[in-house]
């Protein structure tokens, strides 16, 4: 076995519990936890003999989580996944079946699941990768796709020798985005594995408890991701001029909400303060504090 699979958590025992139970007991599992919870650690590590759980002191956000777990890690290979995966043995089996066949022909992989056909198919936020390239053929084993999600992210670690693999600055959103760029740049593949279907629960790899902070969350990281994603790779500029709209009309909304919709205003609220803060070049960790309310 030359797989490590390897999971990121925050204070989801039962969504975590979950996706281990889907894999059962013989495949090498790390739990990156951010948090410093020692009973999450103390019931995974007693309960499952296959499991290292690692705390963190606080909450490092995916992309930096990611790239400590990855620099743990001594297979070959990785397997990040969310623990809003499903995930059998079996199909596990069969992805370090074709794993062997590449002989390291390819930099990340990802088996079948409904939205990142979506993903691929309907992104047009950068018009860089070309949508026409993408082929979800289930009558093929593999065929290249230019787009995956962090969700499910098989990593071939020896084609990163600086042990870096995300751009840490990221905290939830678009790190993913930004190493598919990386990568196609280099002239590397990405590759889709099309007989294995797996489950992919979106936006629900936080327990019940956390669900309406989590909306807040999403929203603020998801413009803080965007902005500097256009940023790093076309410049303040025209990452400016591509967001000035979006800022001034999610401020004048809240505004508007404030007596209105407490939903609509927290939406807006957190969509402006996200953006703004990325505008002024603020840390995107700032937005753990929102979690933690």
């Amino acid at each position: 076995m030359n797989l490590t699979i390897l999971i990121i958590s925050y204070k989801s025992l039962e969504k975590l519990r979950k996706c281990i139970d889907s894999i059962g007991v013989n495949k090498k599992i790390l739990v990156i936890e951010n948090s410093n919870s020692k009973k999450i650690k103390e019931i995974v590590e007693k309960n499952y003999r296959n499991i290292n759980v690692v705390l963190n002191n606080s909450n490092l956000g995916y992309a930096k989580a990611s790239n400590l777990g990855l620099k743990l890690i001594k297979t070959e290979y990785a397997f990040l996944i969310n623990t809003d995966v499903i995930i059998t043995e079996n199909q596990i089996n069969q992805i370090e079946e074709i794993l062997d066949e590449l002989n390291d022909n390819f930099t990340l992989a990802t088996p079948l699941y409904d939205d990142l056909i979506d993903f691929n198919k309907n992104n047009r936020l950068d018009k860089f990768f070309d949508r026409t390239v993408n082929n979800f053929n289930n009558e093929d084993k593999i065929s290249k796709i230019e787009l995956v999600k962090g969700c499910s992210l098989i990593v071939n670690l020896k084609k990163f020798t600086d042990g870096k693999i995300f751009d840490d600055n990221y905290f939830f959103f678009f790190e993913e985005m930004d190493l598919c760029r990386k990568i196609k740049t280099n002239g590397e593949n990405i590759y889709l594995f099309n007989k294995i279907k797996i489950e992919h629960k979106n936006a629900q790899s936080l327990d019940d408890n956390l669900v309406s902070k989590y909306h807040n969350f999403r929203h603020w990281n998801y413009f803080w991701g965007r902005f500097y994603y256009f940023k790093k790779n076309y410049g303040f500029f025209y990452a400016l001029m591509t967001h000035i709209g979006k800022l001034l009309r999610f401020g004048s909304n809240a505004i508007k909400y404030y007596f209105i919709s407490k939903t609509m205003f927290n939406k807006n609220k957190y969509r402006f303060l996200g953006l703004l803060y990325s505008v002024l070049g603020k840390s995107s960790k700032l937005s753990a504090k929102i979690l933690e309310k």
